[in-house]
C-alpha cells in the first residue's frame, strides 16, 4: 500500500510559486527522507498534507484517502513540526490532555513511555528543543497513527536529543509506523531512512531507495565512543584514522549495524559523497 501519494501538486502565494508540480510516493512501512535546501518547498508540501494549506491543483492522498474530502483520515496520521503549534502558556499536561480529548489515547501511558512525569507542570514555552520534540512525539502517538509526517524534527536539537529522536523513530518503524521526515541535511537522516525524496525549487528531482541516490563505494567517516573496539570490529576492511574519525570504505548501514551490535556507539556518521548528492539533486552544484 502507498502511505502517501502526491500527483502534480501546485501552490502559489501571490506571484511566488512554492510548489511547481510536486509528485512522489511514500511506501507503507518505510522511513522516507524528504530532503532539500531551505525554501525548496518542504514545509509547504507538509502543510498541504496536513490540510493547513489547500493546493491550487493536483492530487493528495494519505493512506489512500483525500485529506481535504475525508478528514477522518487524520485520525490515523500525525504531524510533528519544528515548533509546538499550541498556546505557549499551556502546560505539558494540558497539551496532552487536549490532544487526547480530540483524538483519544492513554495520556498516562504516554507520560510513562516518554518519561514526562517530572515535566507535566512546565509551560510549553519553557521546554528545551529536545523536550518539546519528545512531548510532540508523545502527543502524536496518542492516536496510534499508521503514518507520521515530521517537518525538520531534529532542528535545534543537540546530539544526545537527536540520537534519542532517531532511536524512537527506528523503534516505532519496527512496530509498523510509516515515516516521512523532512530535512535540509541528508547526513542527519541516513541512519534511519531507507528511501529519499529530493526537492528543489518546488520540484521533486529524485525519488527512490537511498542506495540509488548515494554512491555506496565512497568512504564514510565515523565518530565513535570506543575507537579501539571499532577498529577491531572493522578489521579486515580498508579502515584508517583521520583525526577523531575512522574512515572506512564500506556500506554505511552495514558499518553502523556491525558497530552497534558490538556495543560501539556511533556518534556521527557521514560520507564524502553526501554533499555531492545533495548538490546533484537540489541544483546547488552550479
Amino acid at each position: 500500500m502507498t502511505a502517501i501519494s502526491l500527483k502534480d501538486v501546485r501552490k502559489s502565494f501571490g506571484r511566488y510559486q512554492a510548489l511547481k508540480g510536486v509528485s512522489f510516493n511514500v511506501q507503507e512501512g518505510s522511513v522516507t527522507g524528504f530532503v532539500g535546501p531551505n525554501g525548496a518547498g518542504k514545509t509547504t508540501t507538509i502543510k498541504v498534507m496536513a490540510g493547513l494549506v489547500r493546493p491550487d491543483s493536483g492530487e493528495v492522498r494519505l493512506l489512500g484517502r483525500d485529506p481535504f474530502e475525508d478528514v477522518e483520515v487524520m485520525n490515523e496520521v500525525s504531524f510533528v513540526f519544528t515548533r509546538l503549534m499550541y498556546p505557549p502558556t499551556d502546560t505539558v499536561l494540558e497539551y496532552l490532555e487536549d490532544q487526547a480529548a480530540v483524538f483519544g489515547g492513554d495520556v498516562k501511558k504516554a507520560i510513562e513511555e516518554f518519561d514526562l512525569k517530572v515535566h507535566l507542570k512546565k509551560k510549553l514555552s519553557e521546554l528545551s528543543s529536545g523536550l518539546a520534540q519528545r512531548v510532540q512525539l508523545a502527543a502524536a502517538l496518542l492516536k496510534s497513527p499508521k503514518l507520521i509526517i515530521a517537518d525538520e524534527p531534529a532542528a535545534n536539537l543537540d546530539p544526545p536529543a537527536r540520537n534519542e529522536l532517531y532511536e524512537r523513530i527506528k523503534e516505532l518503524n519496527r512496530k509498523g509506523v510509516t515515516f516521512l521526515i523532512s530535512s535540509h541535511v541528508l547526513s542527519e537522516l541516513e541512519r534511519v531512512i531507507d528511501r529519499v525524496v529530493f526537492i528543489s525549487d518546488g520540484r521533486v528531482t529524485f525519488e527512490g531507495p537511498l542506495g540509488e541516490a548515494l554512491d555506496r563505494g565512497e568512504e564514510i567517516y565515523l565518530l565513535v565512543d570506543n575507537v579501539e573496539k571499532a577498529l577491531s570490529v572493522l578489521s579486515g576492511r580498508d579502515v584508517r584514522k583521520d583525526g577523531a574519525y575512522l574512515v572506512v570504505r564500506v556500506d554505511m548501514a552495514e558499518a553502523i549495524s556491525s558497530l552497534e551490535k558490538a556495543g560501539v556507539r556511533v556518534l556521527i556518521a557521514r560520507r564524502s559523497s553526501l554533499d555531492e548528492a545533495f548538490k546533484k539533486y537540489t541544483n546547488l552544484g552550479g
